[in-house]
């Protein structure tokens, strides 16, 4: 027997590794723009649900390429040249931070407040506080900063 159902993208019953992309077309609300894709994609053949499983499945850089991106990656992460702090705000250069890291701490215990004065792209920030000729080179890890 054979038979066909018309649904939404966002309504199809995927699975596996299809169903991990459709959460995240859906979560990003791109499932109108990929279901033309994938409409295109099959042409003038009536695909099954197999076929549109494993094209959400096995397609996912060329999905993320036609809207727009780089690759899968990029599209669900984001631009992987950006850092967060730990609390998920992006970090840039010139912005006031706390080092969560035993040289973030003055003698007192108190935590001493940085600026971001460069960015070597790999998720390390360069660090200075006061008067930056006394401070040299202090690279902190993303992750243990705090904007402030």
């Amino acid at each position: 027997m054979e038979y066909k159902i018309e649904c939404d993208l966002d309504q199809f019953d995927a699975w596996s590794g299809g169903n991990d992309t459709l959460k995240v077309l859906i979560e990003k609300g791109v499932c109108d723009e990929v279901q033309f894709l994938i409409e295109e994609a099959f042409c003038n053949e009536i695909p099954t649900d197999t076929d549109i499983n494993d094209f959400l499945w096995f397609e996912r850089d060329f999905i993320a390429q036609h809207l727009g991106y780089k690759d899968w990656d990029e599209f669900e992460y984001g631009d992987e040249d950006t850092y967060k702090d730990i609390n998920g705000v992006e970090l840039a250069v010139s912005d006031e931070v706390k080092w969560h890291d035993e040289a973030g701490y003055d003698v007192d215990g108190s935590m001493i407040t940085f600026t971001i004065v460069e960015d070597n792209g790999d998720g390390f920030f360069n660090l200075s506080y006061g008067d930056e000729d006394e401070n040299p080179d202090r690279w902190a890890y993303y992750t243990e900063l705090e904007i402030v």
